[in-house]
Order: C-alpha cells, then sequence, then structure tokens
C-alpha cells in the first residue's frame, strides 16, 4: 500500500509554517528539480515541491536558512583563515568599516548611496578578477507578472544599468543553477538570507564554490513582498502593467540623504509619465516602517550586516552625512582580497573613503540592529508557545524582552494584518489607520 503521508521537504517542513524567505536555494540545488519557486496569495516567493517526485532526500532542508541547525561559521564560508579578525555582537567578524563614496559625482548620484558596491563590481570585472556578476535586474512586468529577478551581467555597462536598491522579493533558483554549469568566476550580490542559503550550498556543491568568488551583501533590516509595490502602485492610480521603469531611490530634488524618492516611469493618455513620493512626506515610508508586507520570516533573522558575505554595505545615516543628499555608504570588509582591491581603488583616486569605528556603524543603523539582535528576542519568546518553532540561537529568554513588547505586538499585527486586508482588496483604508504616523 502506498504511503499518502507528504514527503518532508523545503515546502512541508519550512513553507508550510510560514518560515521561508524565498530565496530559491533548496530549487536551485534539488537533485530531481521537483522544486519550483513561485509567489503564493501573499506575493511571496515560496517553493512549491511535486510530491510524486521528491525523493525526500533532505537536501533542500540542509541549506535553508531556517535550518539553524546547519547554520556554519564564518571559518568555513571562506577559502582563507581570518585569525585577525574583530569580532563584533551586531555586525559579525570584520577587518576594516570604511564610510565614503565614489569619486566621480555622476555615479555616485545614480546610485543608492555612495556607489562603493558598483564600483567595486566594475572593478572585479574590468580586472578580470570575475568574469560575471549576479544582481538584481529588471524583470518584463507584462511577460511575467514581475518587476525584476535575478539576472547575470558580464559588463561594466550592464552593471551601472542595473544599480540601486530594489525593495522588491526576488529568487535565484535559476541564475545559481547557471553558476553551477558553467567554468567562470562569479561574484553575487545577495541580501544575508541568501547568502547564508548559499554558503550552505557550497558545502554540497563544490563547483558552486568553485565559481563563486565573492558575495556582497547590502545590509537588511527586513524585506518586502511584491504587494509593497503594488500597493504604492495602485494607490497613486497606477496600473502595474503601464509601468516603464520604477526606481525606489531616486535622489532628485531631495533636502536629505535619507528622504529618497519612489520614482515611477508609467505610460499615461499623453505619453510617458513620472510620479515621485517622498520617503518620508507619503506612504512610502510609512507602510515600510510600519512592517506592513513584510514576510514572517523576517520578524525571526538575527542577521542584519551579511556576516557571512565578503563585504556588505551599508547607508550611513548619521547626522554628518545625511545633509550630503548625494549619498555616502558604509563598508564592511570581511575579505582580505576585497580589503585590498578597497584600499588600492583608494590609492587610485576611485574611492574617498575613510574607516570609520564599528561603534558608528552600528549607530548609524542602530533601529535595525535594535529590531534584528534585540526585539527579536521578544518575538521568539511570543512563538516558543509553538514547539517545533526554532530559536535561531537567540537566548530569548533574557528578561529584557519585555521591553520591546509593545513594538512586537504591533509590528506582528500590521504584519498579518496588511496580508489579509491586500488579499481582501481592503487595504487602502486600512493603511491610513494603520500607519498614523512613521515608526520610531
Amino acid at each position: 500500500m502506498k504511503n499518502s503521508s507528504k514527503p518532508i521537504n523545503a515546502q512541508t517542513a519550512i513553507a508550510s509554517h510560514d518560515r521561508c524567505c524565498g530565496c530559491g536555494i533548496c530549487a536551485a540545488i534539488c537533485p530531481v528539480n521537483c522544486i519550483k519557486m513561485k509567489f503564493d496569495k501573499n506575493l511571496e516567493y515560496k517553493p512549491f515541491v511535486d510530491s510524486n517526485a521528491c525523493i525526500a532526500c533532505g537536501l533542500c532542508i540542509q541549506v535553508c536558512p531556517d535550518n539553524q541547525r546547519t547554520n556554519i561559521k564564518v571559518e568555513k564560508a571562506f577559502r582563507e583563515s581570518y585569525p585577525n579578525n574583530t569580532k563584533n555582537n551586531f555586525l559579525g567578524d570584520f577587518f576594516n568599516c570604511y564610510v565614503g563614496c565614489v569619486t566621480r559625482l555622476e555615479d555616485r548620484s545614480a546610485s543608492a548611496s555612495g556607489g562603493i558596491l558598483t564600483a567595486i563590481l566594475e572593478e572585479l570585472l574590468a580586472r578580470n578578477v570575475v568574469n560575471a556578476v549576479v544582481l538584481v535586474g529588471a524583470s518584463s512586468y507584462e511577460r511575467t507578472g514581475k518587476f525584476f529577478k535575478a539576472t547575470i551581467v558580464e559588463n561594466v555597462e550592464n552593471v551601472r544599468r542595473n544599480r540601486g536598491s530594489k525593495y522588491y522579493p526576488v529568487e535565484f533558483s535559476d541564475v545559481i543553477k547557471k553558476v553551477e554549469s558553467e567554468n567562470r568566476s562569479y561574484a553575487i550580490v545577495a541580501l544575508p538570507c541568501v547568502t547564508l542559503a548559499i554558503r550552505k550550498a557550497e558545502l554540497y556543491h563544490k563547483k558552486l564554490k568553485e565559481n563563486i568568488r565573492y558575495i556582497f551583501s547590502p545590509v537588511c533590516g527586513h524585506g518586502v513582498s511584491a504587494a509593497y509595490t503594488e500597493y504604492l502602485l495602485k494607490t497613486n492610480g497606477i496600473e502595474p502593467s503601464s509601468v516603464v521603469k520604477i526606481s525606489y531611490r531616486d535622489k532628485t530634488g531631495i533636502s536629505k540623504a535619507n528622504d529618497y524618492n519612489f520614482l515611477v516611469e508609467y505610460r499615461g493618455e499623453k505619453g510617458i509619465r513620472v510620479k515621485r513620493l517622498g520617503f518620508i512626506s507619503s506612504e512610502v515610508g510609512k507602510v515600510w516602517c510600519n512592517y506592513l508586507f513584510t514576510p514572517n520570516k523576517c520578524l525571526y533573522c538575527t542577521d542584519f550586516a551579511g556576516e557571512l558575505s565578503d563585504a556588505s554595505f551599508a547607508d550611513a545615516w548619521l547626522p554628518e552625512y545625511t545633509h550630503d543628499v548625494n549619498g555616502n555608504s558604509i563598508v564592511i570588509v570581511r575579505n582580505g582580497e576585497i580589503g585590498s582591491l578597497v584600499k588600492d581603488m583608494i590609492r587610485k583616486g576611485k574611492l574617498r573613503l575613510s574607516s570609520i569605528p564599528a561603534e558608528k556603524v552600528i549607530e548609524a543603523q542602530w533601529s535595525a540592529l535594535q529590531f534584528k539582535k534585540e526585539s527579536i528576542k521578544g518575538r521568539i519568546r511570543l512563538k516558543k508557545f509553538h514547539q517545533d518553532f526554532p530559536d535561531y540561537m537567540v537566548n530569548w529568554r533574557e528578561p529584557s524582552i519585555i521591553k520591546a513588547a509593545h513594538k512586537n505586538w504591533r509590528i506582528l499585527l500590521n504584519m498579518h494584518l496588511s496580508r489579509w486586508l491586500y488579499r481582501n482588496r481592503l487595504l487602502r483604508p486600512a493603511v491610513h489607520l494603520i500607519c498614523l504616523k512613521i515608526a520610531a
């Protein structure tokens, strides 16, 4: 008699418990290709498994960022030993931290922040250190129903064409399969959760470790589903199918570096139209800062700084830098080779960077770090009523969790309520009640 029980895999063990980040690495390394990444009802990527084809090998669960039992240490992630790295509870291990920008104002203005990540990717390609770069590029909404996707670029021009932050879900299954199938070197730009999954996959697939030369992580306080973008469009009378271009970090006419614009170019009755919404002055920031459309997994991720990346990149949200509307970046370097590259680019006048102490980096991103490292203890304790919920190696029993109780309840309510309201087409009037002010 055939066993009717469902096989244990990324869908049944992770996604069905709402603990999936949607990275797609499980689908990339599945030996029988039975996992497909698709949007679920909340417009979040989730693995959908063909249970008839699944062989229950468990590899998809082994590489999952949610599986704390398979988490790896820094020394296993890199090619070389890092005995001299500074250890920091908030930032992870690192060699050095810098703050500054690219020298060329044109490149800086076109970037989300100081343009450092783009400059490093360009330099790696120009020096033939890597043959290609995996990053987030545009997708045809009319053809795919999505605005962005993970893509592979092979030259400086395409790196520049796709620069800038994208607050939109992407999954990496197809590009990781391609990375593994070829004999060339890659740099990958990926969020901390994706970076962790790739590092785990490298332990099982030797070819991946050979081909992936570097992984760079933008820091991440939390992600959003595709509903975030679609909500902003629809509440401003813009049909998603009419969109020509979206920029989440447009700097035109701003007065402070942290009050950037959400820019949309779209087809109107009289041709191409442009709409800009300021982050602080519109619902763009209110929705973001109140954690609407945030995937559940983001509430239980402890990695803000991309601690397994070769270098990570953040905004310099410090009073001495936010007045500079062209933007400045913070760079946290963990790989000695990247450290040498950065120093060489500084010497050649390509970068204007100065060292910054870890304490200033933490100050610049304290709100997000507090969410990831401190208030998470309360959220995990709430979830511990469910026995199968992992503790993500956080000491959730500390008494300090009481301090964040009010904020945590509000975050959980806003996240789950926004999902329900969006699915039932009731979100627009409710957002004005939820988002009375930008969260502190």
